[in-house]
């Protein structure tokens, strides 16, 4: 039996059609956008025998909503509203919208550590099955955003999201502490007795750990000073390593219930 038809009749994964939203409770589909993705060739004739019989003449490449080839020209076609992650083109990559509930929450918020006064909100947006979510956000051309789709309203028994995080390439994609930072933060929100909503906020990100804080030169004292205070410690060598939390890591995260 060959590996494809071993997949027929899997519920989770069926290689032959279309995917369905995997049974399962809990859906968080991740990926990075608005890299340079290969999306298509154009082939000629080599003049040799088979299997060197076509060469590859030119590359088409999507980036950030419109298409490319190789040598700079703008080529016509549909691209998607986005770029891929370098390696997937956009198109495969938010196919997992399809599995949306029928009302989404879309929130689009800085990459790093901010206070709120860039974080875009668009609530209950009415989500057509299998049709894409395109906000009607802004950007900073100086800044990395994570765009957030998730219900609002659910598939009965299921719960999905979808996480868009700028310029993360594909093979780099799980070292990106913005990533990380997210995850971890919805994992202690989900084992937390307190917890309010389905998903952790967005309004706002401060630091979580001693290594957070920094030295703002410009300033003159300890960046976030909300939560970082300056506390010398013996060892530290540079001004950067003697900003440390003002309370325990315990403490920040309750703002985040």
């Amino acid at each position: 039996m060959s590996p494809a038809l071993s997949y027929h009749d899997d519920p989770v994964l069926n290689p032959l059609t279309p995917w369905d939203r995997p049974p399962i409770k809990n859906v968080f589909c991740i990926y990075g956008i608005d890299s340079r993705t290969e999306v298509g060739y154009y082939f000629a004739p080599s003049g040799k025998p088979y299997p060197d019989n076509w060469i590859t003449t030119d590359v088409i490449y999507e980036l950030e909503g419109s298409l490319y080839s190789r040598s700079g020209n703008l080529v016509e076609g549909n691209p998607g509203a986005a770029s891929g992650d370098d390696t997937v083109p956009y198109n495969s990559l938010s196919l997992c919208k399809n599995w949306l509930g029928p009302k989404v929450n879309i929130t689009r918020a800085p990459q790093s550590e901010h206070d709120g006064s860039d974080v875009q909100v668009d609530l209950n947006v009415e989500h057509q099955h299998e049709e894409d979510i395109v906000p009607n956000m802004t950007r900073s051309p100086r800044v990395k955003y994570i765009t957030y789709y998730e219900d609002s309203e659910s598939i009965p028994g299921r719960r999905t999201a979808v996480w868009e995080l700028d310029k993360a390439s594909h093979r780099n994609i799980v070292r990106s502490p913005a990533l990380m930072r997210e995850l971890w933060l919805q994992m202690w929100h989900d084992i937390h007795p307190g917890a309010k909503s389905k998903f952790v906020t967005k309004a706002k990100r401060g630091p979580l750990r001693d290594e957070d804080c920094y030295w703002d030169y410009g300033k003159a004292r300890c960046s976030w000073s909300e939560y970082c205070e300056y506390r010398y410690l013996f060892g530290d060598v540079h001004l950067g390593q003697s900003c440390r939390l003002k309370n325990s890591s315990a403490d920040a995260l309750l703002n985040y219930l």
